[in-house]
Order: structure tokens, then sequence, then C-alpha cells
């Protein structure tokens, strides 16, 4: 019996969920920011990030990183003239959002607002695109 090797990691397995999970694992939250942002742009909508920093470095030369935004609060911040705002949390496939996030999306969406979390396969299936078309969640 030969071993299929995975087209999008090489690696010399099966995976039960296909190849374009793999390749979603591969997409890091710094690409798949990259990416939201220019379909979000492009279909007219204006996008603050609220990002962490490198303000200093400890004693052992590790970054101290800072952010201006409180803890949890979402990584974009989306408006569009008619159109709800947007808060998307940025998240690797497989990466886990805080209780912190989670108070955050839940608090905004009882605002009024639309909150979610995003992850690579939101957008390989299209639902990023559903999303910033018609201004609301799917």
């Amino acid at each position: 019996m030969s071993k299929t090797i995975c087209e999008g990691c090489g690696k010399p397995v099966i995976h039960r969920e296909g190849v374009e999970w793999c390749h979603d694992r591969q997409v890091n939250e710094a690409t798949l920011q990259s990416r939201v942002i220019v379909r979000a742009k492009r279909l007219g909508w204006t996008v603050q990030h609220v990002g962490k920093g490198i303000a200093t470095f400890d004693s052992n030369g590790d970054p101290v990183f800072v952010t201006t935004g409180n803890a949890g609060w979402p990584d974009l911040t989306l408006a569009r003239a008619g159109s709800r705002l947007l808060f998307i949390e940025l998240k690797r496939q497989d990466g886990e959002v805080s209780l912190e996030q989670w108070k955050w999306l839940g608090l905004l969406n009882e605002c009024g607002a639309k909150a979610l979390v995003i992850r690579p396969a939101d957008l390989r299936e299209g639902r990023v695109n559903a999303i910033l078309i018609s201004g609301s969640p799917l």
C-alpha cells in the first residue's frame, strides 16, 4: 500500500477533512487579515485595525507588546454607509477565541452591530465575500 502525499503540506498522510482543510491550517492570521482587508476595501468598507506593537524589550530580550485597545477587542472594525458596523475577530483555522474576545463579540452583537469570527475556511468558501457584500453575517 502506497502512502498519499498531501498537496498542501507535503506530508505522507491522508486528510479525512480534505486537502483544502490542510491549506486552511497553513494560513496565518496576518495573511488572513490582509486578504479580508483587500476584499473589504474593494467593496467600499473603511477598515480600522487595532493591533499590537512592540513597545520595548524585557530583560531577556523578548518583545513587550502593547495595544491601544482593550483586551479581547476584535481585530478589525469595518464601516460602510448603509450597512451595520462589522467587527471581525480573525483566527487561524485551529486558533482559539479567548473568553475576553467572546465577551466583546457578544456585547457588540447585543448593541446591534455585527461581530463575528473569521477563519481561513470562511474566506475560501466564500462566506467573507457574502458578508462583505450584504453587510451582515450569514
